[in-house]
């Protein structure tokens, strides 16, 4: 059972709480089986575009590039700072070269070890089953798992956030503070600035201050605010050294740009409710149950110090994330810990002792239920309807994803027995997870709902994604270009994807409207090439991607 606290200063709320016990078993089999997961998505695809882009810096640096300044090109610096790519030299240089997997490893090591904290935290919290649960929820959440295996800075970000997290509530919750819990807050502020830049500093320190003011306790300003500024303002001094103004216009644009909307750099322009769409969608399946999690917190632990530390976290950096101009829903990842401890308190507490939450239960229970017998008709239909025309059933998509749905339907859609199977997989958990709604174990529910999602990412970013990379990879396009060019300038209208440049490992001149020289051969979307050919005759298409959902050719004089 819960304590709640009705007095939030110090020392009376932080004396009563969980000792903090841990249980080794429930602490790493979440672990285990995010490690597992995350590994199993690594061999299956060519990276993509966003994944390129963070690739091609490490490229550059193994071949002896300057460390300190993530370069896509010579002139072209990335935007981001450099402990991510570092991280993926390392991976690279154990590995003994640059690939999709040694890209990956960071990200993998960082989602598995984000999911150790968030269990770790939570027994600390309350319980060892509150903190394995959180961890079961953490790893089984949609887009925690994709991010955890991809070359994508957010997961390691979000572990350095966690760490965070974790040094500052260790801090908070004992009479004498530890100076090396100060310093570990310090440094992991530091190390989420170095990977991802001022808001590593400014969303830990705002939702500290706020909780501070909320529970009473002698926060290390100190060591939160010296120890990341100077980590940051050394890679700063030699960021300026080497990159000059072309580096200091890049800082000055990626921090006060980002706050103003500035239109000289990509910002990602969305009105200030986006984020509550993404985060239902990012936290799948178990976003359903959390506006009835926060309820219930707020009805009765609302003075429950550990789960205020938690709900100060979470609303501090949806609401700050929210007053940008611009947002993706991969910058909503740091939350999704203290999301998780939040969940799994609500499912602990669904029992017997505690059925009045069983309402709020019964609505996100049964529209997941709904959501695995749609999925087990149409794996039905896919056995008796093999010529279904799904443009007719899919308006809702965009076109991009409507136009994949058709080709795996059509042309990759598995054997009848194996859908079959895959519809009575879903009845069979449906009847599981109503049995478990009725007998009121929200550890039933919790185990039925992590085992669905698992078995669901370990077919999408096994098989599915292998298929999807035969449409979306620009490795065999890249292939076949360096065996055509034989020496000759390569050009790209407009500018070049990233996963292009990575592929095609060759330098790669952006022009406009221009023909570049008798021997260029110029690299387009297939869309622009007719008004190119006319004002060109002399100049053929050499070579076509013809897989892709927006196809790119290779054009230029035979």
């Amino acid at each position: 059972m819960l304590h709640k606290h009705s007095d939030t200063s110090l020392p009376e709320p932080m004396q009563n709480l969980n000792r903090g016990t841990l249980k080794l078993f429930l602490l790493m089999g979440p672990v285990l089986l995010a490690t597992f997961l995350f590994s199993w998505s690594i061999f299956h695809s060519d990276l993509s575009k966003r994944e390129a882009r963070e690739g091609v810096p490490v490229v550059n640096m193994m071949r002896g590039g300057n460390p300190w300044l993530p370069q896509i090109n010579p002139e072209q610096l990335r935007t981001k700072p450099p402990l991510f790519y570092w991280s993926g030299l390392l991976s690279s240089k154990i590995f003994g070269g640059v690939d999709e997997v040694s890209l990956r490893i960071p990200s993998v090591i960082a989602g598995a070890g984000t999911v150790f904290l968030t269990a770790y935290l939570g027994m600390r919290q309350f319980t060892p089953v509150i903190g394995c649960i959180a961890g079961l929820i953490i790893a089984s959440c949609w887009r925690f798992a994709y991010l955890g295996s991809h070359a994508r800075i957010d997961m390691l970000f979000t572990f350095f956030i966690t760490l965070a997290f974790v040094a500052m509530w260790e801090l908070a919750r004992i009479e004498k503070q530890r100076t090396s819990l100060k310093w570990l807050a310090g440094i992991a502020i530091g190390l989420a600035v170095l990977t991802k830049g001022p808001l590593g500093l400014l969303f830990p320190l705002f939702a500290i201050f706020f909780f501070s003011r909320a529970v009473k306790f002698d926060v290390p300003w100190l060591h939160l605010f010296l120890l990341p500024l100077s980590m940051a303002g050394l890679w700063l001094v030699f960021g300026l050294i080497d990159g000059g103004k072309e580096f200091a216009t890049m800082i000055q644009q990626e921090t006060l740009g980002r706050i103003t909307g500035n239109t000289s750099i990509q910002v990602h322009r969305k009105p200030f409710f986006y984020y509550l769409p993404q985060i239902f969608g990012g936290m799948a399946p178990w976003s359903l149950f959390l506006p009835f999690a926060i309820w219930y917190g707020i009805k009765d632990l609302r003075h429950n110090v550990p789960w205020k530390f938690c709900a100060i976290a979470l609303a501090t950096l949806f609401i700050f994330l929210s007053m940008f101009p611009g947002k993706r829903g991969d910058y909503l990842l740091p939350l999704y810990p203290m999301g998780a401890i939040i969940l799994a308190i609500f499912f602990s507490q669904f029992g017997a002792a505690n059925s009045g939450i069983k309402f709020s239960m019964l609505i996100p229970t049964w529209v997941i239920m709904g959501i695995m017998l749609i999925l087990a008709l149409l794996l039905v239909f896919g056995t008796l309807l093999p010529e279904l025309n799904l443009d007719s059933y899919s308006a809702f998509i965009n076109s991009r994803d409507r136009w994949m749905a058709q080709q795996l339907y059509h042309k990759h859609r598995p054997a009848a027995l194996f859908l079959a199977a895959g519809a009575l997989g879903m009845l069979i958990f449906s009847k599981y997870l109503r049995e478990a709604l009725y007998k009121k174990s929200g550890i039933n529910l919790t185990g039925l709902l992590a085992g669905w999602a698992l078995l669901l990412y370990l077919t999408v970013h096994g098989p599915a994604a292998r298929v999807v990379n035969e449409y979306s990879s620009f490795r065999p396009f890249s292939e076949e270009i360096k065996k055509l060019s034989n020496g000759r300038p390569l050009f790209s209208r407009i500018k070049a994807r990233e996963d292009l440049l990575y592929y095609l490992d060759l330098p790669v001149t952006d022009v406009n409207n221009e023909a570049p020289g008798p021997d260029a051969l110029i690299i387009m979307k297939k869309e622009h090439s007719s008004d190119w050919l006319k004002h060109y005759p002399d100049q053929k298409i050499i070579l076509e991607m013809n897989a892709s959902f927006e196809p790119y050719q290779l054009i230029g004089k035979p």
